[in-house]
C-alpha cells in the first residue's frame, strides 16, 4: 500500500495544477517582454532540470505500473500453464510439415500423425510399453537416432500386436 501512496503523490505533484497570477493580458504580455530581455541562463537551466526530473519520474511510474500489471496477470493465469498429466515423448519428421509424434496422456500413449491435420494413428496402454523406454525417450533434437531406433521398435511391437488380433 505504501508504494501506491508514493506513486499517487508523485503523479499529483508532477501534474498538479499550476497557479497563474497575471490578471490581464497586458500584464502577461509585459511579463513575457521582460523575460525575453532578461538573461535566461538560470531560469532555462532550472526549467530544463525540472523537465528532466519530471520525464524520469514519469517513466518510473509508467514502467512500475507495467511491472505491477504483469505480475498481477501472471498470478491470475497461473493455473492455465502447462498440463502436468500430458507429456511429449518425441517425434520423427517424415517430410516437409509431416511428422509422427508420441504423446503420453495419463496411462495411454498416443501415436499421432501431424501434417495439415492431426490424426490418431494408434493408442497404446502405457503399461504395455517398457516403463524404462517411455521415461528415457529423448526429446526431439537432443538425440534423434536413439529416439528413431526406439520408435521403430515400438511401431514393430504395435504392428505385431495388430497382426495377433
Amino acid at each position: 500500500m505504501n508504494k501506491w501512496w508514493l506513486i499517487f503523490l508523485l503523479v499529483v505533484g508532477l501534474y498538479g495544477p499550476a497557479t497563474v497570477e497575471a490578471a490581464t493580458v497586458e500584464k502577461q504580455f509585459e511579463q513575457q517582454q521582460e523575460q525575453t530581455k532578461a538573461p535566461k541562463t538560470e531560469s532555462t537551466t532550472v526549467s530544463t532540470i525540472g523537465t528532466l526530473i519530471q520525464v524520469i519520474l514519469s517513466l518510473v511510474v509508467v514502467i512500475g505500473g507495467f511491472l505491477v500489471l504483469m505480475r498481477w496477470l501472471s498470478a491470475r493465469t497461473q493455473g492455465v500453464k502447462t498440463a502436468q498429466h500430458m507429456k511429449h515423448l518425441g517425434g520423427v519428421p517424415l517430410g516437409k510439415d509431416r511428422s509422427v509424434q508420441l504423446v503420453k496422456l495419463g496411462d495411454q500413449v498416443y501415436v499421432l500423425g501431424v501434417g495439415e491435420s492431426i490424426q490418431l494413428i494408434d493408442r497404446v496402454e502405457a503399461d504395455t510399453l517398457d516403463e524404462e523406454v517411455t521415461e528415457h525417450l529423448p526429446v526431439t533434437g537432443s538425440n534423434g537416432s536413439a529416439f528413431l531406433d526406439t520408435f521403430k521398435q515400438q511401431l514393430a511391437q504395435i504392428e505385431q500386436a495388430r497382426k495377433n488380433q
